[in-house]
């Protein structure tokens, strides 16, 4: 079984905040930590705090294609969404597009209809959209009722930012709702820094299960955001390679990478950009 995770962030300057390590994950870092763990390939997530970030993943993704791909970051504070994506017109490694819509800084360009123009090309162009919206999973919802074909991941299934125990899933409403639309899709990112228990963190078992059914084990993609793990990295593989009982062999090659690749249409052996019409 080929294992895909479907978010690192990876950079070479600057120092994260928050809850993030500090130092940085270069690619030999970022090498070494995949092969302790047993992953095969890796969606680069560009982070913030390095202003370089989109450029540095890219070229990791050119270098080595196989093994990286790229989730590029376009900031809630770009003036022209659209225009930045047109831009990235077959841009080598480029999969797809992330939003952070996480704090009410962030949010609010959304909620001004900064966006308006992002998601009728996105969903011609088939472009993938990473949006992570805690606590405002209705927006996704208004996004997809109106553009039932574009395709869409929830990042972090929808958990606020440092949550854990049992209030991080008190929007599991919102996020069951979502499950009735075909081309929604939810990360599982370190989910078991979500949990008060070790591995193999069972006291978050019945919302994951929860969620499975809900949308079926074809639109669910592991990751590991790994430069926030409280646990190991391999633990977080094994969390759902291994010890989510009820998950078929099939079933788990799907999560920990199928999904995903068949998602942003990256197969072994190919390189290809994402080529947007203006």
């Amino acid at each position: 079984m080929q294992i895909v995770d479907a978010q690192v962030h990876a950079w070479e300057n600057g120092s994260s905040t928050g809850h993030h390590r500090r130092a940085p994950v270069t690619r030999d870092v970022l090498v070494d930590e995949m092969a302790r763990a047993g992953v095969d390939r890796v969606l680069l997530v560009p982070p913030l705090w390095d202003p370089e970030s989109n450029a540095y993943s890219l070229a990791l993704a050119r270098n080595e294609p196989d093994r990286f791909a790229v989730m590029g970051l376009l900031p809630a504070d770009c003036e022209n969404p659209a225009a930045a994506l047109a831009r990235w017109n077959e841009t080598p490694g480029m999969r797809g597009v992330r939003f952070l819509f996480n704090t009410p800084d962030r949010i609010a360009p959304l909620l001004a209809g900064r966006y308006e123009d992002v998601w009728p090309l996105a969903q011609e162009n088939g472009l993938v959209i990473a949006l992570h919206v805690p606590g405002a999973l209705g927006e996704a919802e208004k996004i997809v009722r109106r553009y039932p074909k574009l395709r869409l991941i929830v990042d972090h299934l929808g958990v606020p930012r440092g949550a854990s125990g049992p209030t991080a899933f008190d929007h599991l409403p919102a996020l069951l709702a979502l499950a009735r639309y075909p081309n929604v899709h939810v990360k599982a990112a370190g989910v078991g820094d979500y949990a008060l228990d070790p591995w193999p963190f069972r006291s978050i078992e019945p919302t994951l299960r929860q969620i499975f059914d809900a949308f079926g084990p074809q639109r669910i993609v592991w990751a590991s955001d790994l430069s926030r793990l409280h646990h190991p990295y391999r633990q977080c593989v094994t969390h759902f390679s291994e010890a989510l009982s009820w998950l078929s062999d099939a079933e788990r090659a799907d999560v920990m990478g199928g999904n995903l690749c068949r998602l942003l249409d990256w197969p072994a052996g190919a390189a290809r950009g994402t080529t947007l019409a203006a």
